[in-house]
């Protein structure tokens, strides 16, 4: 699990960062799904294999995102047809308290 911030997720997924109006989107549904094209998507080993020392998947199920005072949890990945993934997210409930 890595814990990574928009920033940093933008740098994983590129070229372009995910806007704002996106977020906004997400916060407000408590959900969202992220497309990444095959090029953002390491050779590394294929769901199932044993890990090599190549480039890994830009997200794993598990990682979370902070976006300002929200967190997302990578709940999903599907593989597409041209080799991308497609990442499904779900906001974290806020801890009271904190």
């Amino acid at each position: 699990m890595r814990r990574l911030t928009r920033s940093e997720l933008a740098s994983r997924v590129g070229p372009r960062p995910l806007s704002d109006a996106f977020w906004r989107r997400a916060i407000d549904r408590g959900e969202a799904a992220l497309g990444v094209g095959a090029d953002a998507v390491g050779e590394g080993a294929a769901p199932g294999d044993e890990p090599d020392d190549g480039p890994t998947e830009p997200l794993d199920t598990g990682d979370i995102v902070d976006v300002g005072d929200h967190a997302f949890v990578v709940v999903d990945a599907d593989r597409t047809e041209s080799g991308g993934r497609i990442y499904r997210i779900e906001l974290v409930a806020d801890r009271e308290g904190d």
